[in-house]
């Protein structure tokens, strides 16, 4: 056998602890499931089915693997474990943590050190922060002095091997553990020596090992490269690169970054490029034989490149929707994929890989069609996400996406961020979909890279012509560019912030779509500068919870559309009439608040579906949303008038005379403050002063709440109601039914008042203390009042 056959070979066995027999026989076939249709629920199963095997192999003396390699296996499932969020104070973590603690180094791991010792290190980083006193101290401990035996061990080279000798010899599967463990234990907060020169070893190793198209192999540059050695390759310098160049792109001088991309980023794109020529989710891309069956192993290296990376696709392969597919496919009954290890691999690609989509960066041509400088700070919103991540202990994800995509594919995460220091040469189709996106409820960042003015001046321009309702509205704030105020929700939604960037923002009556920063935010996110511009880190969480009014993020195969509640699935009925004709009424103050969200559009869909109701509304129904709606004169009899609004409004002696002429034709009226707030309230009550009318809150016997309406069904609403979180806090809510008031004109119903807000809610939406119902329970309250309206007279 020549020494390149025995190398691979070697590869493949030692990538997945594979020198024992394996710890369980393969002897119930895999449950199948199908690729297409994916689901999260898929994944969370599998998860948890896997999560419960391993807990299974607890042992009474704290182990969880039985045979020579039971340390190193042992250390691996407990790292496992502790990365999906078990606790240590479980029996079998704690009786786990004191068989690891009690290990020799020499002794405990049948001179495989060089993997075992990082993996228990990295056991160690994931639920250091859960303990507490001396236990939390003798870990700390334990770490620091396996650490410093991995950098005692380290070869001369700069890469590691199984035993930890030193010397020259090493290979890639091995030498990736080490990184991340120092890695690991940096962002737990344990403290060892500084890992700068065994870190600039490896980085020399990987950038002179390299081969020219990208790849790594075992060892070497004599061998055709492998999936799993390049990934892992690739990981290892995104860290590296976290801790030695930091400051890439960094600082701004005249407006503009340093362009020239470090020999390291250079590796970097050449490995990204070779993933994505390569990248197949069946096998160890070019591995020999033996390690081409090393599926679970590459796929878990492919993860970390991902979340690092910031990649959605390789090539044109959505890695964690058909990774996540061939890992499923390949579940035993168990639970288990057969062996430990290969058990750990999946159970670490399926539960990191699932985490939620925080930030989209927004990949940009410029108009001469060359690439435009999208990414001058290469980690700026990575070290964003992962400082939510520790401030908030869950895990989030960020990634790269292009117009090229789907509408749907850029609400992966709720901020889509564009970062430009040149002008991005954005199509008019790309225009629309930008629109788009805030118009079903994203939310954009946009930075002037180091403040570049080109790219400033530009941007004035653009945000008019794409949100062209600034123009035809001339008073109010609505739809400006303007200065955020001082109250804005942003500046407190977590963290009060003393002191504040210079933001602008476009409101567009419901939330904050736009936010614009015209100078640099993403220096200081790229270099981590936490001492002078830690309120910039702190403001990002502010954003991340305004945009979503903190609700959860979904996983990342989650449908963006909200379950639906069982408890209005009983069946509804429409009464004589099958159409109803609703006008969005036009006044002083923004009437057109939430018809960019096409919440009726929404509305109509769910009644039809759920009574079979058509519901008609006559309103804008494209930008700019300032233009068109109904003038009370012109409103027919037959016409429920609708009058939204999100602030104060008045109506002229004109409009109060015809909407008087209205109503005592037969009209009905409708009002609802959009969001909820208490300005356009108060607006309300002025005006029923005004008009003579009086509000009634309805009651549960009100047809409108118990359902029971002539001729028709619709749902009970008179407990069980769920309001959105704003509401929620304030904790003044009493009985769970909707709110609304009858307006009544002497004896006579004229119309209803809702304070909350129900036909933006129906979207599924979040807008920031918006004062509303659950998207669920907003279509039930709309199902009942399209019923109740269409049962009038």
């Amino acid at each position: 056998m020549t020494r390149g056959l025995v190398v691979v070979v070697l590869a493949a066995v030692a990538a997945a602890f594979l020198m024992v027999p394996a710890a369980r026989a393969e002897s119930a076939p895999p449950t199948t499931k199908p690729a297409a249709g994916l689901t999260d629920e898929h994944v969370r199963s599998a998860i948890e089915r896997g999560r419960q095997f391993l807990i299974q192999q607890a042992k009474a003396d704290g182990s969880m693997a039985t045979g020579g390699m039971s340390g190193g296996l042992s250390a691996l499932v407990f790292m496992t474990l502790a990365y999906m969020g078990e606790h240590p104070n479980r029996a079998h973590m704690d009786n786990g943590l004191q068989y690891l603690m009690d290990l020799g180094v020499e002794s405990g791991f049948n001179r495989r050190q060089g993997y075992a010792v990082p993996i228990r290190i990295m056991g160690f980083s994931y639920i250091y922060k859960k303990l507490l006193g001396d236990r939390k101290k003798h870990v700390a401990l334990k770490a620091k002095e396996d650490i410093m035996r991995l950098q005692m061990g380290q070869a001369v080279n700069g890469g590691w091997r199984y035993e930890l000798k030193g010397g020259h010899d090493y290979d890639f599967s091995v030498t990736q553990w080490p990184i991340l463990a120092m890695r690991d234990a940096q962002r737990a907060g344990i403290e060892f020596p500084d890992p700068t020169a065994h870190l600039q070893k490896a980085l020399s190793l990987y950038l002179n090992t390299q081969q020219d198209s990208g790849g790594w192999y075992y060892q070497g540059r004599n061998e055709k490269p492998s999936g799993s050695m390049t990934a892992a390759g690739l990981a290892s310098l995104f860290i590296i690169a976290d801790f030695l160049e930091p400051g890439s792109g960094c600082p701004c001088k005249r407006g503009g970054s340093p362009r020239a991309t470090t020999k390291t980023e250079r590796a970097m794109d050449a490995a990204l490029g070779w993933l994505g020529k390569y990248f197949d989710v069946k096998t160890n891309p070019q591995a020999f034989k033996v390690g081409k069956g090393n599926v679970l192993y590459w796929l878990y290296c492919v993860e970390r490149v991902g979340i690092a990376a910031g990649y959605k696709y390789f090539g044109t392969h959505n890695w964690y929707k058909e990774g996540a597919a061939e890992v499923i496919r390949r579940q035993m009954r168990d639970g288990s994929w057969g062996t430990l290890d290969k058990t750990c691999f999946a159970l670490l690609f399926l539960y990191k890989g699932r985490a939620p989509i925080l930030f989209n960066k927004l990949k940009f041509d410029d108009a001469d069609g060359q690439p435009g400088t999208w990414n001058a700070h290469r980690r700026d919103i990575a070290n964003l996400t992962h400082f939510v991540e520790q401030r908030k202990e869950q895990m989030f994800h960020w990634q790269i996406v292009e117009l090229r995509a789907p509408l749907e594919e850029l609400h992966d995460a709720p901020i889509l961020y564009i970062t430009a220091e040149s002008i991005p040469g954005f199509t008019p189709e790309q225009t629309k979909k930008l629109r788009d996106f805030t118009d079903t409820g994203g939310t954009i960042l946009f930075e002037a890279s180091c403040g570049n003015a080109d790219v400033r001046r530009w941007f004035l321009k653009f945000a008019a012509d794409v949100w062209p309702e600034s123009k035809t509205r001339p008073r109010g704030p609505e739809w400006k560019l303007i200065k955020l105020a001082k109250d804005h929700g942003v500046w407190d939604a977590v963290q009060k912030l003393k002191t504040r960037p210079e933001i602008m923002g476009i409101h567009d009556g419901v939330r904050t779509c736009v936010f614009y920063s015209p100078d640099d935010i993403s220096c200081p996110w790229q270099t981590k500068a936490f001492t002078q511009k830690l309120y910039l880190f702190d403001w990002g969480i502010n954003l991340y919870t305004y945009a979503t009014d903190a609700a959860p993020l979904r996983a990342k195969l989650a449908g963006r559309e909200p379950s639906t509640a069982d408890r209005f699935a009983g069946p509804v009925k429409a009464g004589p009439g099958k159409t109803l004709r609703i006008a969005r009424v036009k006044h002083g103050g923004n009437w057109e608040a939430g018809a960019n969200y096409r919440g009726f559009a929404s509305l109509a869909g769910h009644v039809k579906a759920a009574a079979g109701i058509t519901v008609q509304v006559t309103e804008p129904t494209d930008a700019p949303f300032s233009e068109g709606g109904v003038d009370i004169k012109d409103l027919a009899p037959d016409q429920v008038a609708y009058l939204g609004g999100s602030r104060p409004f008045a109506l002229t002696p004109a409009e109060n005379a015809a909407l008087k002429k209205y109503l005592a034709a037969g009209g009905f009226l409708w009002i609802e403050a959009v969001t909820g707030t208490l300005t356009f309230d108060q607006s309300v009550r002025k005006l029923a002063a005004e008009m003579g009318w009086t509000l009634k809150a309805l009651t549960g016997s009100h047809p409108l709440l118990h359902g029971r309406m002539e001729g028709a069904e619709g749902h009970n609403l008179t407990s069980g109601v769920e309001y959105r979180k704003t509401l929620v806090k304030a904790g003044r809510l009493g009985r769970q039914t909707p709110r609304f008031s009858g307006i009544y004109d002497g004896e006579k119903m004229i119309g209803l008042y809702s304070p909350f807000d129900v036909v933006f809610a129906t979207t599924g939406y979040q807008a920031h203390g918006c004062r509303g119902y659950k998207t669920a329970d907003a279509r039930a309250v709309a199902t009942n009042l399209a019923i109740y309206l269409s049962t009038l007279k």
